[in-house]
């Protein structure tokens, strides 16, 4: 048998119907106290898009089937990538603070879904998002301990993302466009790339 790997640790995309290790949180979200899969630290959006609570971005790849249909039928949204972009995992969205996220624990979860695109039109609709691809353009990623490249905005791992034909990935967390082999952020958001 072979070790699960962690999510954080993949230098590719992960295969939909394998087990990975995933960070979880147990949190009150769409009408259910339950672990739900998160990417990236903790943090708020305050300074370019300003959302000033703290929260996690939910890994859509890792959401059940029974997830996303009760998410769609509370939310009315037919696609999965308007949940992620549209609610992070937050109780409250005006500023009022929210009951505190506790630590996450990692729980072995099968990959549902292959992508974990950046909705084009979250980027397209928000014009704080046009200011932050802007602000980033550039910049260069950093490494973590595994030499894996990490977006320089928050700090997600930008390993388990397959790059396209131009050698680029999208952080699913904002939609900043990475060249990979640069390591730097393009100056474009999401729509653009």
């Amino acid at each position: 048998m072979s070790k699960i790997k962690h999510v954080e640790t993949l230098t590719s995309a992960p295969v939909v119907g394998e087990r990975y290790l995933v960070p979880t949180v147990l949190y009150p979200w769409f009408g259910s106290i339950e672990p739900w899969p998160v990417m990236g630290p903790k943090h708020t959006d305050a300074e370019h898009i300003g959302f000033d609570v703290d929260h996690y971005h939910v890994d859509i790849r890792f959401l059940s089937e029974a997830k996303v249909r009760r998410i769609e039928r509370k939310q009315h949204y037919q696609d999965i990538e308007s949940i992620a972009a549209g609610f992070p995992l937050a109780t409250s969205t005006i500023g009022v603070s929210p009951d505190p996220h506790p630590e996450p624990v990692l729980r072995r979860l099968t990959c549902r879904r292959a992508g974990n695109d950046y909705p084009r039109f979250a980027a397209v609709s928000h014009r704080g998002l046009k200011a932050l691809a802007s602000a980033y353009a550039g910049r260069r990623c950093g490494r973590n301990a595994a030499g894996l490249l990490v977006c320089p905005h928050k700090g997600f791992v930008l390993g388990s993302l397959e790059p396209d034909k131009d050698g680029r990935v999208v952080c699913p967390l904002h939609g900043l466009v990475i060249d990979v082999a640069a390591g730097a952020v393009v100056g474009k958001c999401a729509e653009a790339a």
